[in-house]
Parts: C-alpha cells; sequence; structure tokens
C-alpha cells in the first residue's frame, strides 16, 4: 500500500514507517490517518517484530501539528484522532521506537513519547513550544508524568524552550543517543534487538508490561501467573527457547 504523507518498509523484522510532510513533516488528520494505518498493516505481518517511526530528511523528525488544524472548528476532532494514534502507539503488540533524525516540537515529542522507546541524534532538539502560543501540550503533560521529576515537566511546559538530545537522554527521556553520520545503522542495530525474538512471545511481553504499570508484586502477581501458565507455556516456541539453549544453537522461532 502506497501512502502520501509517510513511507513504510520491512526489513529484517523491522517495520519503519517514515514521516514525509517536508519541510519540516508536519502532522495533520490526513497523515495521521495515513500513521495509524500502517500500524495496521505491521500488527498484522508476523516477520515485523519491532516498529520504527523516524522522519524524512536531516534535520526534523516532526514539527509538530499544523497551525491551521488549532482553529475551533477543527481542534475537538483533531484532538480524538490524535489520542487514539497515541493510544495504538502505547498499546501496540509489538516494541515501538521513535528514531528521530532531529528536532522534535509539540505534538511530534507527543508521537515520539507514545512509542515505548526513543531514540535520537545528541543535537536534536526537543520542547513544547505550545505555551508561546497560548496553547497547553495537555497530552505531553499526561505521558510524562512518572518519566522525568515534575520540576523538569514545569520548566518545560511552562517555559517553552527546547532541550538538545544530550540532555534528554541524561534525564531519561531518550533511550540511547545515535550518530548522525550512521543513523540508519544505529537504528537498525537498536530495533534488531528486539526483532530477534517470538513474536508472540513479544506481545506477551508488552502486555506484560502495560499491565505492570501501577501494580507491585503482591497486586500483580496472580495475573502474570495466569498469563505464564495459560498463555506463554503452551507455546511451541518456549520449547524451542529451552532446546536451543540447551544444544548451544540460535533457536528457529515459529512464532507460534
Amino acid at each position: 500500500m502506497s501512502f502520501e504523507f509517510i513511507r513504510t518498509g520491512s526489513r529484517d523484522g523491522v517495520f519503519t514507517i517514515t514521516l514525509c510532510r517536508q519541510p519540516v513533516n508536519v502532522l495533520h488528520a490526513p497523515m495521521m490517518a495515513q500513521i495509524e494505518a500502517a500500524l495496521d498493516i505491521a500488527q498484522t505481518q508476523t516477520q515485523d517484530r519491532a516498529v520504527v517511526i523516524t522522519g524524512s530528511g536531516m534535520r526534523v523528525f516532526s514539527g509538530g501539528v499544523e497551525i491551521a488544524d488549532h482553529s475551533r472548528e477543527v481542534i475537538g476532532q483533531l484532538t480524538v484522532d490524535f489520542h487514539r494514534l497515541l493510544r495504538k502507539l502505547q498499546t501496540f503488540p509489538v516494541p515501538t521506537i521513535a528514531a528521530l533524525n532531529g528536532s522534535a516540537l509539540g505534538g511530534g515529542v507527543e508521537l515520539a513519547l507514545a512509542c515505548h522507546m526513543m531514540v535520537c541524534v545528541p543535537d536534536a532538539k526537543i520542547g513544547f513550544p505550545e505555551i508561546k502560543l497560548a496553547s497547553v501540550a495537555f497530552p505531553g503533560i499526561l505521558m510524562l508524568q512518572g518519566r522525568v521529576p515534575q520540576s523538569r515537566i514545569a520548566e518545560m511546559f511552562a517555559g517553552g524552550d527546547a532541550m538538545d538530545g544530550i540532555e534528554a537522554y541524561r534525564i531519561g527521556l531518550v533511550n540511547r543517543l545515535v550518530t548522525r553520520e550512521s543513523f540508519d545503522a544505529d537504528v537498525a542495530a537498536y530495533a534488531a534487538q528486539f526483532a530477534r525474538h517470538s513474536r508472540p512471545v513479544l506481545n506477551l511481553m508488552m502486555r506484560t508490561l502495560r499491565q505492570a504499570q501501577g501494580n507491585t508484586l503482591e497486586t500483580g502477581f496472580d495475573a502474570g501467573q495466569r498469563m505464564y501458565l495459560d498463555e506463554l507455556l503452551p507455546l511451541e516456541d518456549v520449547d524451542e527457547g529451552l532446546n536451543a539453549y540447551a544444544q548451544k544453537r540460535p533457536p528457529v522461532w515459529k512464532h507460534r
């Protein structure tokens, strides 16, 4: 399937979505719908065991949401559509990685935050300038809860200034810094650590990670045990993993 505002591709178990709305890959309703449609494709392809979202060009991941779409006439529906996309990413059954090839602002950061992990180049600018436009980026505020200290959240949103990738990595917002010179290779190597695993086991792992949020060993143990006994152990790939380890060879997954 071809798209107007994104490119997609699949290689070595990694499904890649590239934002292609130059000059700064600004998000609007049609582009959001196309990202959702691409995620639906990735979800049905058992060979894809990780998803990467990145931007076209060398300087900008996404400049945010189209300013014209902030009008009172359309913003209500747009927030509904954007929320649906963010939740699809947050609950996606395989790891999703935002690969920031450059700066991300406003809604562009929110798109990245909805992914399970984030990598970026050191000189990327990451921030929420909405306060300078008399607006409030409430999805970003909500998604940052528990990820960075409240004082940094207040500084980012009430001040409106951007931080660079090095600072974002230092405070734990970014998982890894990648070089601009070897960006594609570095992102591929990062995604490969997830794409080498069994798809159904990854699905269970991602679901367990979601369900663990807000739980403790005491409150979450029973649900985790039921998943382990009733859903994980019946998989053929569990036997393959144990046999491969015992035989000192790489596993050959059947993805079932």
